[in-house]
């Protein structure tokens, strides 16, 4: 009975548990656990003190039946029967307490057992609860990602297509008005060459008229020899309405070394490419430098050229 100690389970080992996150508060584990372990140390003091109970009357009945034994000489048929009915009472009393033992250390065993069987599926329990828990808050978190990243894509599709379409109506407004452009400065373009033309060819008409009229007075001669011509003539009164006059002809002038004007080339018209939009103000307000360079020029000689109405040899032959 001695080593009936060493071979009880060991109901106080450390049950140790994994530590998961999101599962019971592990203050009630622990508490409940301590609980737990109180209740064993006290069945396990209890099954002590019964084995201890045993051992002290096993020990009793050892000594007793060391002890010397009475002859039948000696003992009357009295304390014989005490000490048998004796004897039958400790036996019976050992008896009852390797039962008590018994049925306490397989109580105890049962509760150990269900203790922790309780604690281990209370842990399990937990364990899968706070792992439903896990995937639960997981795919929460996935199904929101998802959703936060399908947002971000369509947010950044409608950012470019927004952006693409903004590109395109802009750059639509800027080949319309570089189209507008390009025609305004064109038809100026068009216009202004026109005029310089225009200009050109009236330009050239009065050099033509000019060398005209300076051969016409190369050929009348010198001024002097027609005043001396007038004057030596007779004076003639007028014929009373004649249908036309005939002015004698004027002899001959000896012609002068008076070079001919040459006549006014026009200068060619450059091509000019349609170039980025000109302002309407620019374009009207820049005369053609061939035009506003050439033209007073031109004016100013005809301005000169041209012959009074006093020296024309016309007049001096009707004798005005």
């Amino acid at each position: 009975m001695s080593n009936e100690a060493e071979i009880l389970p060991n109901l106080l080992r450390d049950e140790q548990f994994e530590i998961v996150m999101r599962g019971y508060n592990r203050r009630q584990v622990d508490e409940m656990i301590t609980r737990y372990q109180n209740q064993i140390r006290d069945l396990e003091a209890r099954l002590q003190r019964s084995l201890d109970d045993v051992e002290r009357t096993r020990r009793e009945m050892v000594e007793v039946r060391e002890a010397r034994k009475p002859t039948g000489d000696d003992l009357s048929d009295r304390l014989r029967q005490i000490i048998n009915l004796a004897e039958d009472e400790a036996k019976e009393k050992i008896a009852q307490a390797e039962d008590t033992g018994k049925q306490i250390r397989e109580a105890a065993d049962k509760d150990s057992k269900r203790i922790i069987d309780d604690a281990r599926g209370q842990a399990e329990r937990d364990v899968a609860t706070a792992q439903d828990k896990a995937g639960q808050v997981l795919n929460a978190a996935k199904n929101e990602s998802e959703k936060v990243l399908t947002a971000a894509k369509h947010e950044a599709e409608q950012t470019v297509t927004s952006a693409r379409l903004e590109a395109e109506r802009t750059l639509t407004q800027a080949e319309r008005r570089s189209t507008v452009i390009n025609e305004d400065a064109t038809e100026r373009l068009n216009h202004v060459t026109k005029n310089h033309s225009q200009a050109l060819q009236r330009l050239t008409e009065i050099s033509h008229t000019l060398s005209a009229l300076l051969r016409a007075e190369n050929e009348a001669g010198p001024l002097e020899k027609m005043v001396d011509d007038a004057v030596a003539k007779p004076v003639r009164k007028p014929a009373p309405a004649r249908p036309a006059v005939s002015a004698a002809p004027a002899p001959e002038p000896r012609p002068t070394q008076t070079a001919p004007l040459p006549p006014v080339q026009a200068e060619p018209v450059e091509q000019v490419k349609p170039l980025a939009a000109p302002s309407a103000s620019a374009v009207s307000a820049t005369p053609p430098a061939s035009v506003s360079a050439s033209a007073p020029s031109l004016y100013k000689d005809e301005d000169e050229l041209r012959p009074s109405p006093l020296t024309s040899p016309l007049s001096n032959d009707l004798g005005i």
